[in-house]
């Protein structure tokens, strides 16, 4: 088998997002605007599995909280109490989905370390690391919460009606 590309290793990439569901504005972020939009920095940090099994260590991240790409597509719009039903899941290449409340990205300490990298370790958008990651710092474990190759944030309003009957 002859490899014409790298994203053929990996199998999948991305550099842009769409983010879709009951959000007013739902929008295709591209590459330009997700790295002038990247002003959150972390690290270093150790990135492990539930279970604790080392998966990396990343001396210098840098992204777009998961909150402002929401209030991009007019999150902040929305009626407060419509919001407190809304699920948002960060869905990866490979079919991957890492789930949030609306609580925990604006009510709690998760939001502010929520977001996609853009940068890992000074190289921007890691073709190795599939472009866009997803990572949450101020999770207790870092793995469970971390994608590769995200391409999408759906968001989708819980119908406890459906659920509880």
């Amino acid at each position: 088998m002859q490899i014409d590309s790298v994203d053929q290793v990996i199998g999948h990439y991305s550099d842009s997002v769409v983010i879709d569901g009951v959000l007013p504005h739902g929008r295709r972020i591209g590459r330009p605007e997700l790295l002038a939009m990247a002003r959150t920095h972390g690290g270093p940090t150790t990135i492990e599995c539930y279970s604790g099994r080392h998966i990396r260590d990343v001396r210098q991240l840098r992204g777009v909280l998961l909150t402002e790409l929401l209030d991009a597509a007019g999150m902040q719009t929305l009626q407060r109490s419509r919001c407190k039903q809304l699920v948002i899941a960060v869905l990866a290449g490979d079919g991957y989905a890492c789930l949030f409340s609306w609580h925990e990205l604006y009510n709690s300490p998760i939001g502010k370390g929520a977001m996609l990298l853009v940068e890992q370790d000074g190289n921007t958008l890691p073709t190795t690391a599939g472009g866009l990651q997803l990572i949450s710092l101020h999770d207790l474990r870092l793995g469970p919460r971390q994608a590769i190759a995200v391409n999408r944030i759906a968001v989708r309003a819980w119908n406890s009606t459906a659920v509880i009957g």
